[in-house]
């Protein structure tokens, strides 16, 4: 009986190594490149949901439930995705099946004609591109030594970081000429090569791999505030002894989720106050433009920066930057015209400055604090914490824009971050580090 299950094991992992080698051999990270149509579409189309939201008739309230909504599919499709892909031992049908479902619900979007409609279509966009967002790693890591899973993951971020800005760039030249509705389906016809090139560059590699042994991998170079989380590839344990985990680095976590609830009163709410201040949809795509090639620019220099100074140095400095921005657009809301619009570019610039500091050290924190084993549990609890931040700060941020107006909403932005570093500098990193031996 044991011999036969020997055998079997043994055969198994022989098909397996045949298709691993097949895989690396014919593609190596060529299948990277299938990602580019996609990530030019989404990113273009990043900018259009809430646009969409206030030309059907919406209100500030409901561009935040809508990017709540979105960052509320990408959490449960993220994981969902991941698990099924695992039990059927079947990558690449999902992935594809994550372009087509993001060019169909793209396309139907643009014929939304009610906030009910948009909030139904924008969860499904938003579930069927968290396919994508498990499974690459998974293939990475697979492919790849664990030596260069680094890379790899970093090389698959960076290509889809810039495609990322030439989707925002596309649209900020195609805003001159077409309608919010028309870009929808550019967008979405943008994407099709993706499913062609999924379909003949990615190869299947049936493997099974235990998620939480991935821990710590590197995050996108453009912060894709809509589409939270980044990369959920499981969630966190719940155990006596996660607990104690979770409790040793209680300030780490608090300052997380007072980042990403001020994050959100920020994002949410910026391209409403744009839009109430007669800026063009243009315009709109210039200062996302700015905000993540900005960003994708200073990867690897705050990389560099984090290695020199240490993580929690650096994730501090992206928090004050980011904290200054923000307080640059409530200087600019007593202004009209042109100088308002430098206020606003200059802040939203500055945001994506502060987010190449903020994504790096926190993933450099965390490989440096927590035990190997213990990494991959680490950045699940991190990613789930973000989510539910994101998810507060983006409804929160309509009522607050409601009752107190945009000040309000800004002011509470700018504070929460400043609330963040002062939680972030009790964190005794050094004792924890210690704790790790």
């Amino acid at each position: 009986m044991k011999a036969s299950r020997k055998r079997e094991n043994a055969s198994l992992r022989a098909i397996e190594d045949s298709a691993l080698f097949a895989y690396t051999k014919k593609s190596k990270i060529r299948w990277f490149y299938a990602f580019v149509p996609f990530k030019v579409s989404t990113g273009g189309t990043s900018t259009l949901i809430p646009l969409l939201t206030l030309e059907a008739g919406g209100s500030a309230q409901e561009v935040g439930v809508i990017n709540a909504i979105g960052s509320i599919a990408s959490m449960i499709g993220g994981v969902f995705w991941g698990k099924l892909s695992d039990k059927m031992l079947k990558r690449k049908p999902f992935l594809i099946l994550g372009f087509i479902g993001t060019s169909l619900f793209s396309f139907l979007m643009a014929f939304s004609r009610s906030i009910t409609q948009l909030m139904v279509l924008n969860f499904l966009y938003s579930f069927f591109i968290a396919a994508t967002i498990p499974i690459p790693v998974i293939l990475i890591a697979r492919v790849l030594k664990k030596k260069q899973l680094d890379y790899g993951i970093a090389k698959f971020n960076e290509i889809g970081g810039w495609a990322w800005v030439i989707g925002l760039i596309l649209g900020f030249f195609l805003a001159y000429f077409l309608s919010i509705r028309q870009l929808l389906v550019v967008f979405a016809v943008v994407n099709i090569p993706s499913i062609v090139l999924g379909v003949k560059w990615i190869q299947e590699a049936p493997f099974r791999i235990e998620r939480r042994s991935l821990g710590v991998y590197a995050n996108y170079i453009v912060e894709k505030f809509r589409y939270l989380p980044n990369i959920m590839i499981h969630l966190p344990e719940y155990n006596k002894r996660a607990l104690t985990r979770f409790l040793e680095f209680k300030e780490f976590y608090l300052a997380s989720i007072l980042f990403w609830v001020g994050a959100m009163l920020y994002f949410s709410q910026f391209p409403v106050l744009l839009k109430s201040r007669s800026v063009s949809t243009s315009e709109i795509y210039l200062a996302a433009v700015l905000n993540s090639s900005i960003s994708a620019y200073m990867y690897m220099k705050a990389g560099i920066h984090t290695e020199r100074r240490g993580g929690k140095a650096s994730l501090i400095r992206g928090l004050s930057i980011r904290s200054f921005g923000f307080s640059l657009v409530l200087l600019g809301l007593s202004q009209t015209g042109t100088v308002f619009k430098l206020y606003a570019f200059v802040s939203y610039a500055l945001a994506g400055y502060s987010w190449a500091y903020i994504g790096i050290s926190t993933t450099s924190m965390i490989s440096k604090l927590a035990k190997e084993k213990e990494q991959g549990a680490m950045m699940g609890f991190y990613n789930l914490i973000s989510s539910l931040g994101a998810i507060i700060g983006s409804i929160l941020s309509g009522f607050i824009v409601k009752a107190g107006g945009f000040f309000t909403d800004f002011l509470l932005a700018s504070l929460l971050i400043l609330l963040s570093i002062f939680t972030l500098m009790r964190f005794d990193v050094t004792a924890r580090s210690r704790h790790k031996v």
